[in-house]
């Protein structure tokens, strides 16, 4: 089978007649859950050079993939019984206390190095998993 390719578009339209589109959005479905999974593990890790009970670096979670705005999407939260993302969201960015003095904490930036170290591993890992295809 010969085919001519010029662009991204024609790749996709191509790779669903040949496999369908359900099926297409399964493999890719898989691919971004499992290029998720490593930047969270990335997190995890970079958490817990400020963990106290682990409790924050447990909570992280990677989201079902859903369509937004016509992409296909994982987002990775914080989601526990006691809505830890409040905590993380401190912990990230700083806060000031009671008395007006900002606070810059241990884990302030930590888990915006982690995105920044993980963006080449997921990249790869999706590549990876869409190759086996």
């Amino acid at each position: 089978m010969r085919v001519k390719l010029r662009g991204e578009r024609d790749l996709e339209k191509i790779l669903a007649k040949r496999f369908g589109k359900s099926q297409m959005q399964h493999v890719v479905d898989q691919a971004l859950i499992k290029g998720a999974e490593k930047v969270a593990d990335i997190i995890r890790q970079n958490m817990q050079s400020f963990a106290d009970t682990g409790k924050s670096a447990r909570a992280t979670n990677v989201s079902k993939p859903v369509t937004v705005n016509g992409l296909r999407e994982v987002k990775i939260h914080w989601q526990d019984s006691t809505e830890r993302w409040r905590i993380i969201h401190l912990n990230e960015y700083g806060h000031f206390d009671k008395a007006g003095k900002w606070v810059n904490t241990a884990g302030k930036g930590v888990i915006e190095n982690a995105m920044r170290q993980g963006r080449n591993v997921y990249f790869a890992t999706v590549k990876d998993e869409l190759r086996k295809l």
